[in-house]
């Protein structure tokens, strides 16, 4: 499945059954542009979680139904279903705005796997999520390998939180546990909870970037 395709289809299809012409769409949401909503209709682009929640709104149809993750248009009918988030490998992690705004324009985007996420937790989220699989043991017992991390990149960390972290000379994020070691500097430690594998102290600028929160993680969903 084409899947940049079969949601702009839905979308057409959508408004078509509200009689709305593409400007009456756009003029219930944001403002979206003619041009903007023909290319998501002709799968030339893929709509982002905020531009898919404002299209459901205005064509009263699931968000979940209009990005193919059920065959059901009622919210009602669908409980706990909510948006998508790519699956991205810990090298796009390190950038992952730019490389989710890219998956929009892309004319293939077969080869991307996205993660369903919980209707409750899509909401709260930034468009630019993303899902991350965890790779080695280094988090072992709470994150094991092949468990999945839903991050969000627009979400500040607090002492305790789970983070998706691009440490300076290594290729890839890894996960770990933030830990704040001074209220007065910006210092900071990256726990691991297997004591197999070190923790990482962070005392100067560019050593470390904090790339998002881990908002979810999802016992072995690959």
């Amino acid at each position: 499945m084409n899947i940049r395709k079969e949601i702009g289809q839905r979308i057409h299809e959508a408004r078509k059954a509200k009689s709305l012409t593409i400007k009456e769409l756009g003029a219930l949401t944001d403002n979206f542009k003619q041009t903007r909503v023909t290319n998501w209709e002709h799968g030339l682009r893929l709509p982002g979680p905020d531009e898919i929640k404002q299209l459901a709104r205005a064509l009263d149809v699931s968000a979940a139904y209009l990005m193919c993750l059920t065959d059901e248009k009622q919210p009602k009918k669908i409980p706990g279903l909510g948006l998508l988030a790519p699956l991205l490998t810990h090298e796009q992690a390190c950038d992952p705005k730019s490389f989710i705004d890219g998956i929009k324009n892309k004319e293939n985007t077969d080869e991307i796997i996205f993660i369903p996420l919980t209707a409750d937790l899509s909401v709260q989220l930034n468009e630019h999520v993303f899902a991350l699989k965890m790779l080695d043991d280094s988090m072992n017992p709470e994150m094991r390998i092949n468990d999945i991390q839903i991050i969000d990149p627009s979400l500040s960390p607090e002492p305790g939180d789970y983070v998706a972290v691009k440490i300076t000379g290594k290729a890839g994020v890894i996960i770990c546990q933030y830990k704040k070691l001074s209220y007065t500097s910006p210092e900071f430690e990256l726990l691991t909870l297997n004591d197999n594998w070190p923790n990482i102290t962070v005392n100067e600028a560019g050593q470390a970037a904090i790339i998002g929160k881990v908002v979810q993680n999802i016992r072995g969903y690959l």
